[in-house]
């Protein structure tokens, strides 16, 4: 095999490395952007739990405190 030869295998080999990575990269930007997307949604199901739990203690005490009146005028 001749320098020459050696060469040209070289840069091809090269140059096919260079696709596989820009394919590569391509890649992990779509899943980067997928993988913020569900983590944004699954923080924002975690934001409406959150906002139905701590109303649900005030809907109790506001349901006891009537419950409570209507015992009272009865």
């Amino acid at each position: 095999m001749s320098d020459q030869d050696f060469r040209e295998r070289v840069l091809e080999a090269l140059s096919r490395i260079e696709a596989q990575a820009k394919e590569n990269s391509t890649r992990l930007g779509t899943l980067e952007r997928d993988v913020g997307w569900i983590k944004g949604k699954l923080e924002g199901s975690q934001e409406g739990s959150s906002k139905v739990l701590n109303v649900l203690p005030l809907c109790t005490a506001v349901s006891a405190a009537i419950i409570a009146l209507i015992a009272l005028l009865t």
